[in-house]
């Protein structure tokens, strides 16, 4: 072959090589999830946004979730086994054992602060309560596979646990157990998601319990460049105001239906929390917290 024939293959070849290299190039990400369902929608949403917000330096992105239902110990299973690629989860020592987190609270305090579904006509029952002493006289129900089940217990108060989600609220209608503590942000969603089940459940009006619990994106320990896409996203939006603006659109009715600040607040002790583990600053929700002397604020 000629000095110019080679050349001329060598011009058609080359586009085709650039082509192909830019097609694999412009692939966006798939980033795979298993928490579906609406508890999740706000932390599906900053997912998005903290991808989005790296788009320009890191590329395109495509969010997968799951369409079967799975435990959260079967969802920890595959994310130890690349099966998926991000969870949104309470901290507690095991899980930073095991997996990789990114230290950015995403709930800002919310899941730390429970407030007590009942069953109604049980208002009276509750009402003289005022210490966690005296709480330990009811029942909790409790999901079996949740990290904080051990802080309740830790802190004295007697459970009654199941691996079924669902199974809890028909349990509490049916007074299998007396509470069920709930986070802020998730009372009122799981009201809305049981119709049958309002007439007989409701919110408890005066209680709430805290104990420190920051929830963070965590992925496969061998997943750092996720891990820094994320925290890197997630600063993005810090600074420009859209994580705060996303986490009052989707928490703000809840967080004003929940009263705290008329509330007797129960403060427990989380004993599991990593060595790491900084407080987390509550200002965007709940500004001069009466906890501030217990847990104090670290701004980010």
């Amino acid at each position: 072959m000629s000095r110019w024939s080679r050349l001329l293959v060598f011009i058609a070849v080359v586009p085709c090589m650039l082509g192909a290299w830019s097609a694999r190039a412009a692939q966006p990400l798939v980033v795979r999830y298993f928490q579906t369902d609406v508890r999740y929608a706000y932390r599906i949403a900053l997912l998005r946004l903290a991808l989005r917000e790296t788009r320009v330096s890191d590329g395109p992105f495509s969010l997968q979730g799951m369409t079967r239902t799975v435990s959260q110990a079967r969802g920890l299973r595959m994310l130890a086994k690349n099966e998926i690629d991000v969870a949104f989860l309470p901290t507690d020592r095991q899980r930073e054992k095991h997996f990789l987190p990114v230290r950015i609270p995403i709930l800002r305090g919310l899941l730390g602060y429970r407030v007590l579904m009942i069953r109604r006509g049980s208002e009276e029952r509750l009402a003289g309560i005022g210490t966690l002493r005296e709480l330990s006289t009811l029942k909790a129900g409790f999901g079996s596979q949740w990290a904080d089940l051990a802080i309740l217990k830790a802190n004295g108060l007697p459970v009654v646990s199941v691996s079924n989600y669902e199974a809890l609220f028909r349990m509490l209608a049916r007074g299998r157990f007396d509470y069920f503590p709930r986070g802020v942000n998730e009372a009122w969603q799981e009201l809305d998601m049981h119709p049958k089940l309002q007439g007989r459940l409701t919110v408890e009006r005066h209680l709430a319990l805290y104990y420190p619990y920051p929830v963070y994106f965590f992925v496969n320990q061998n997943n750092a460049a996720l891990a820094d896409r994320l925290l890197r996203g997630l600063e993005a939006a810090l600074k420009d105001g859209s994580f705060k603006q996303l986490f009052l659109r989707y928490n703000k009715s809840d967080i004003e239906r929940a009263q705290m600040r008329h509330r007797t607040t129960l403060v427990m002790r989380n004993p599991f929390l990593p060595p790491r583990t900084s407080p987390v600053d509550t200002h965007w929700w709940l500004p001069a917290s009466p906890l501030e002397s217990e847990v104090p604020r670290v701004l980010r």
